[in-house]
């Protein structure tokens, strides 16, 4: 498999320059000719919670739909599925079609949307992490897959990237099951490399969306990059590199063991690398060593107040069900008892990922969301991008 990443360098999330990028990449890949007429492939998006697209944390849905035109070009059918966390039912997909913008896309594009909540499971005899894997049943409808991925820094998860996206095909309810089990970021990269030898016949190639990503604390910024890539480890070593963060705690430590990624061949690309951008504050631990990691983080409690968008308890109104804390990936969400003996629940803010799953969960909705004045300000110049669109 090829080990060229193709680089395209885009300022904003403008539909004719993606289409433009996704040709110019398939055709230096030498890919094209693996998609052929009638053929029914899978764009797996990464949409694993439903925010809206200026978020950072979804596949933008241009991306999607520069993909779609595309292989309609090309003759074939498109089909876009992913599976959020927490539910995976008809209604919960619906939503999270309409809040990250899937959906219009659909509807501009002869692109479908999945609807198929089946599921199927497999034996995986060579697998490290699992013996046998439940995964969506789509799978199976289709003739290929393209695999995309949004770039993302998780703190408990660490990079994510291309190899982490196929953690999508679980259903979102075994999701859960399958964190809850999973003690370390090897274990979580050794899953995702299980899924990859059951899917990876089927993919004919990766993206990376790295246009927007997440800069310190919880910022969405231009990075400016949208990598394409056969191989989706080559793809993943291409950007960890962009970001400067090594291998060390990444999914490539465990494909190099798994003799999938060798870090001395590595990849080649087709355009010079970009510069390194400012990792999140709350990844600085998983790739920093203590020396440099205060200088780094500077008034750190100063930012977070003024910028950070974070989940808030209505203590008053908590009914202390426990239902966030459950859900919380991290275990920020303690239960904690008041003065009249009535449990509460209460956030600890240097655990939180700001996934905001306790917002969505909540069953009283007592969970706020705080968004701070400098939080706002990022987000218009984000705005003022998207306007290009």
């Amino acid at each position: 498999m090829s080990r060229l990443v193709s680089l395209s360098y885009l300022n904003d999330y403008n539909l004719k320059n993606l289409e433009e990028s996704i040709k110019d990449a398939v055709a230096s890949l030498e890919i094209a000719n693996r998609v052929k007429p009638e053929m029914k492939v899978l764009i797996k998006a990464n949409l694993p919670i439903g925010v809206s697209k200026d978020m950072a944390e979804t596949t933008h849905p241009a991306v999607i739909c520069a993909l779609a035109n595309w292989l309609t070009e090309m003759g074939a059918k498109c089909i876009v599925a992913d599976s959020p966390y927490k539910k995976y039912t008809p209604e919960f997909l619906e939503k999270v079609y309409l809040n990250t913008g899937i959906l219009d896309t659909a509807n501009k594009t002869n692109c479908e949307l999945n609807r198929n909540m089946a599921t199927f499971t497999c034996e995986t005899p060579d697998g490290v992490m699992a013996k046998s894997l439940t995964l969506l049943e789509v799978i199976n409808d289709v003739d290929a897959i393209i695999n995309v991925g949004k770039l993302k820094i998780d703190s408990s998860l660490g990079y994510m990237g291309a190899v982490s996206n196929l953690f999508g095909f679980v259903p979102g309810e075994v999701k859960t099951q399958v964190l809850n089990r999973l003690n370390t970021q090897k274990d979580f990269h050794n899953y995702c490399i299980d899924i990859y030898n059951v899917v990876k016949d089927k993919i004919i190639f990766n993206v990376i969306d790295g246009i927007v990503t997440k800069e310190s604390g919880d910022m969405p910024r231009l990075l400016y990059c949208l990598g394409v890539a056969e191989n989706m480890f080559s793809l993943d070593a291409c950007i960890i590199d962009i970001l400067g963060i090594g291998y060390k705690n990444t999914v490539l430590k465990q494909a190099k063991q798994r003799e999938l990624f060798d870090f001395e061949k590595g990849y080649k690309t087709t355009k010079e690398r970009i510069e390194k951008f400012q990792l999140p504050d709350y990844a600085l631990h998983e790739f920093c060593d203590a020396s440099s990691l205060n200088k780094k983080l500077g008034n750190k409690k100063r930012y977070f107040k003024s910028h950070q968008r974070r989940p808030i308890v209505e203590v008053p109104k908590c009914k202390g069900c426990g239902v966030c804390s459950k859900i919380c990936p991290t275990g920020a969400i303690v239960m904690r008892t008041d003065k009249n003996g009535e449990l509460y629940a209460h956030i600890d803010y240097a655990k939180c990922i700001f996934c905001f799953k306790c917002h969505t969960a909540c069953p009283y909705s007592v969970i706020d969301v705080v968004v701070p004045s400098g939080h706002k300000k990022i987000m218009k110049e984000i705005d003022k991008q998207n306007e290009k669109v």
